[in-house]
């Protein structure tokens, strides 16, 4: 018997609200906020950061405690949390 799994992809683009930790010069995302719904960060994925001019984008790939994927990106110069993608079942 094979399992056939979806997975739905999705663009988004939009600001969120977020709160993270800022410890010794990492950035951790632990909750998020998007369309009034609040999401609860259980794992980061993967992180990188792109310079742009002066500002630096960080990006977290973050796993939420209900199972969905979502690509979340920081601009340290506007500062400014986004929700650039997302992965659901």
């Amino acid at each position: 018997m094979r399992l056939k799994l979806e997975c739905m992809y999705e663009e988004v683009g939009e600001k969120i609200k977020v709160l993270a930790e800022f410890t010794d010069g990492k950035i951790i995302p632990r909750v998020f906020k998007w369309k009034s719904k609040e999401y609860r960060v259980g794992k980061v994925n993967l992180f990188y950061q792109e310079r742009q001019g002066k500002s630096v984008d960080y990006y977290f790939s973050v796993e939420t405690d209900t199972g969905g994927v979502f690509k979340l990106k920081y601009n340290d110069e506007k500062l400014i949390w986004t929700l650039e993608e997302l992965w659901v079942e």
